[in-house]
């Protein structure tokens, strides 16, 4: 300090410059005075309008800038090249961090590019009144410019620009700055804002902050979808509805975690925890989700039934699987109950979500049906283009009371449908898969019983019908029901299709086109008994998933209107005899037709091997009753032989 009142610092001012331009190998430029600042520890100084440049490499030519510095320094590691400044304090800064491609910083000083030895500058304590900084990173689209004041509790902070390339605006506080550079210890954290479209609000600590080696926060997302969150940390999840959810973000070594999140995703409720490990290739996914109720319609963006331009029924937006490769995953949903509408008998939902190296399986996949199951599994390939899917499930026992439940005349029904359903098709949405698949759909009920009045409308039974409608109605048996169906190519051809009750007998026949969704199909009623009135035609349905339209053949029923009319003239009585038509009482195989709609696609292979085994078998035991054959007969021709050894010295004799 002597020194520094004797000849004053700014005859130290060019030597001051040289000497850190010559530490860092960066320029130091002090344009106005410097100045000594009184101080008990170490020399003290003021040094106005000072820059400190910026590697060659950086986009901005100065690291920062400031109106002032007050800083003091120690004098013996100068001697070594090295610059310890205890204290600085910065007026108006205007500073600059950069993370360029190739992962360099600028605030990293080297002396020597080659040799990783660390700073050549340490900064202890760092306070400012107002800054402004801007971070950017390169490799990770980062761009941000905040404006920042410090006070003795910390540093409060406004963040605006592009994170991960996503519009963001973040505000908050934060501990010391210098607590920033500390990898040891917890820096505390209190923030909100927006990254895209999604809201972030956080409060807890972060260690490490440029390498996030460990965190510990209370976090709240908000957001249009959940999707939206791979641009924010470059994980993949599926398409929702709008979501919000709470939980606490944890991370360690190789792992982060968001524990006991709860939140709603659309009108759906949802929560659970979710692990993710590090360690590997890629994150591997692991945890639980579960929804006391899930409604359907927000399963609708999962599946691209949302869509405003949605031209038909089946799903038909694109599944990103460019994204798939991004996290391994084994993750359990569970739903208690599904809302929906009252048209559709879901009740509940159960899988465990499985993505490996870009493939996607469903498996269990379990869903309430009608007070029955549907269950299997479900696997989407992402590493082919399109998407290769394969779909096998079982049908058990859905109840057709059930099935149908706005329908009045259901309601006295009683019967369970089983059945299976197996497809393989290609696509990079669920309409392209069903329009390309092939494989078998085989459906049945075997026994129960149906309201006659449904069944006498089938049969275009007019007078059976007002009879019911007069009368009342009440349940018929239904010896089967089989609907059997081939896939081609996204085409259903009818197999099988039969409705056989105590009244009438139901065969159809056509087809079921999933690619353009349509339908063209043909029932043909066969009543059971001499049926009054029956219009004796077939009944057709074609159209649209969307619009399905029912007709019959008015010709037909047109000339015995016709007849009807003309025996009518003759006598009243005599005009029911053109629409009479006498049933055949001719029952459906059932057990052979239901058989065969519910032999897998799968089964010729099975069968063969069960044949070959069988054959094998069939072998072994051959050559094992082959064998014990040869052991009797063996004893007999040594006593044969001992017997003409024994007499032929008496033949010799003789």
């Amino acid at each position: 300090m002597v020194l520094f009142v004797v000849f004053g610092l700014g005859t130290l001012k060019g030597p001051i410059q040289r000497g850190v331009t010559s530490a860092t190998g960066r320029e130091l430029v002090i344009e106005g005075k410097v100045t000594p600042v009184w101080s008990w520890l170490h020399p003290r100084f003021r040094a106005e309008k000072v820059r400190y440049a910026n590697p060659e490499w950086a986009d901005e030519d100065w690291m920062f800038q400031a109106d002032a510095v007050e800083a003091s320094v120690k004098l013996l590691p100068l001697l070594i090249g090295r610059v310890v400044l205890p204290e600085v304090h910065l007026e108006n800064p205007v500073i600059d961090l950069e993370i360029d491609d190739e992962g360099r910083k600028n605030w990293i000083l080297e002396q020597d590019p080659k040799k990783k030895d660390g700073s050549r500058v340490a900064l202890q304590q760092l306070t400012f009144d107002h800054a402004q900084l801007r971070f950017a990173d390169a490799g990770r689209e980062i761009d941000l410019n905040n404006v920042l004041s410090t006070d003795g509790d910390g540093v409060a902070f406004e963040s605006k620009g592009k994170y991960k390339g996503l519009a963001t605006n973040v505000k908050g506080r934060g501990g010391p700055v210098l607590g920033l550079k500390d990898a040891d210890d917890p820096y505390p954290l209190d923030a909100a804002g927006k990254i895209g479209d999604t809201k972030v609000k956080v409060k807890g600590t972060i260690t490490n902050v440029a390498q996030l080696s460990a965190l510990d926060l209370a976090i709240e997302l908000e957001g249009k979808t959940l999707s939206e969150l791979y641009d924010v940390i470059g994980l993949a999840f599926p398409e929702t509805s709008p979501y919000k959810t709470k939980g606490r973000l944890v991370k360690g070594d190789h792992m982060i975690a968001y524990e006991k999140f709860t939140g709603t995703v659309g009108e759906s409720d949802l929560g659970g925890s979710l692990h993710f490990d590090l360690g590997g290739k890629r994150p591997f996914m692991r945890g639980e989700l579960n929804s006391k109720r899930l409604n359907l319609a927000d399963l609708g963006p999962l599946v691209g039934t949302d869509q405003p331009k949605q031209s038909g029924v089946l799903p038909n937006m694109p599944f990103d699987s460019d994204r798939w490769d991004s996290v391994d995953a084994e993750v359990k949903i569970q739903a208690g109950s599904i809302e929906r509408p009252k048209a559709l008998p879901l009740e509940n939902l159960s899988t465990r979500i499985q993505m490996r190296d870009k493939v996607l399986t469903l498996e269990p996949f379990t869903v309430g049906v009608a007070g029955g199951v549907i269950a299997g599994s479900i696997k989407m390939d992402g590493q082919k283009q399109p998407i290769a899917s394969t779909t096998a499930l079982r049908v058990k026992d859905l109840q057709l009371q059930k099935l149908f439940p706005t329908l009045q005349q259901s309601q006295q029904s009683i019967g369970d449908i089983n059945g299976l359903i197996e497809l393989a098709g290609r696509g990079d949405s669920v309409s392209e898969m069903l329009g390309s698949a092939n494989g078998k759909i085989g459906l049945f009920m075997d026994g129960g019983k149906i309201s006659r009045f449904m069944m006498e409308l089938v049969a275009l039974d007019l007078w059976g019908a007002a009879k019911v409608k007069l009368e009342g109605d009440e349940p018929v048996d239904v010896r089967c029901a089989i609907a059997d169906f081939a896939a081609k190519d996204g085409v259903l051809n009818t197999n099988v299709f039969v409705f056989d009750t105590q009244v009438v007998n139901v065969g159809g026949e056509g087809t079921v086109n999933l690619k353009s969704e349509s339908m063209n199909l043909k029932l043909n009623p066969e009543p059971k008994n001499q049926s009054i009135a029956s219009l004796n035609s077939p009944l057709y349905v074609r159209g649209t998933f969307g619009e399905p339209k029912f007709s019959v053949e008015w010709k037909r029923v047109g000339a015995k209107g016709l007849a009807a009319t003309v025996m009518g003239l003759i006598s009243p009585a005599l005009a029911v005899l053109p629409l009479m038509k006498k049933g055949d009482d001719k029952d459906s195989p059932c057990a052979q037709l239901i058989a065969d709609a519910t032999k897998s696609t799968k089964a010729p292979k099975a069968e063969q091997q069960q044949a070959a085994a069988k054959a094998a078998q069939e072998k072994i035991e051959k050559e094992k009753k082959d064998e014990d054959k040869k052991k009797k007969k063996e004893p007999e021709s040594a006593t044969g032989s001992s017997r003409r050894q024994q007499g032929a010295p008496a033949a010799a004799d003789k």
